[in-house]
């Protein structure tokens, strides 16, 4: 577009600052004006559609993360119990307690081979709690333990913590604790808790609630093999 000059009004070349017939000073006839054309509104809509679309794939990601740790939840729900298979089947004798956080120790208590069967007394059992017997036949000797767990099972095993060969324990809490090595073990399931040796608590040996007295099948016993 051609600019004139505003007081002879002859035509100006478009660098011109003087007028080149009467010298006048060419004036800028058009401001610097901020940008806000079709350009610069692309521009912003893009910046904005920029923006909501990082917010809709934010609200996506947590809602994926939601689901799957409800997806993992629903998982491990549904897996069978890990609770050793004999300790599931182990008659309960008592109501469900609470073990106190203070040590309980292992009692001492008598046990007699009768028809097949290891027997100890049910009543010296809930009196002490956590007692220990051997096994003795053919000059050997195996120690036992009986326990009742918090939910109110009379529970058998082997007394060996056979990592270590500790063969002394106590229960704290709702743990099984080796003396020796300290392992400790889920008093109700016989799962490993802490410890170098959890991978191999007391072996559970099953037995049975006859009267007033709990017998264990001296087959059983006799044919335990230390698992490592």
């Amino acid at each position: 577009m051609a600019n004139f000059c505003t007081q002879c009004g002859k035509a100006l070349a478009a660098e011109a600052r003087f007028c080149t017939n009467c010298g006048k000073e060419v004036l800028e006839s058009v401001e610097k004006m901020p940008v806000t054309g079709p350009a610069f509104s692309d521009k912003r809509q893009k910046v904005l559609e920029g923006a909501k679309s990082q917010k809709e794939k934010s609200i996506i990601y947590i809602a994926l993360a939601v689901l799957g740790i409800l997806g993992l939840v629903s998982f491990f729900e549904s897996l069978p119990s890990m609770v050793n298979p004999i300790v599931e089947q182990q008659p309960v004798i008592s109501e469900p307690f609470d073990y106190p956080a203070t040590p309980v120790r292992m009692r001492p208590a008598g046990a007699v081979v009768r028809d097949g069967k290891i027997i100890f007394s049910l009543e010296e059992l809930k009196k002490n709690k956590f007692i220990r017997f051997d096994y003795k036949s053919s000059g050997t000797s195996l120690p036992l333990l009986a326990y009742i767990s918090g939910e109110g099972k009379v529970i058998t095993a082997v007394s060996v913590c056979e990592p270590c060969n500790s063969t002394s324990f106590h229960i704290k809490g709702e743990e099984l604790v080796c003396n020796s090595c300290g392992t400790t073990w889920e008093v109700n399931s016989l799962n490993g808790v802490s410890g170098s040796c959890q991978k191999y608590p007391p072996d559970a040996v099953p037995s049975v609630v006859v009267g007033d007295e709990v017998h264990i099948d001296e087959k059983t016993v006799a044919a335990w093999r230390r698992r490592i």
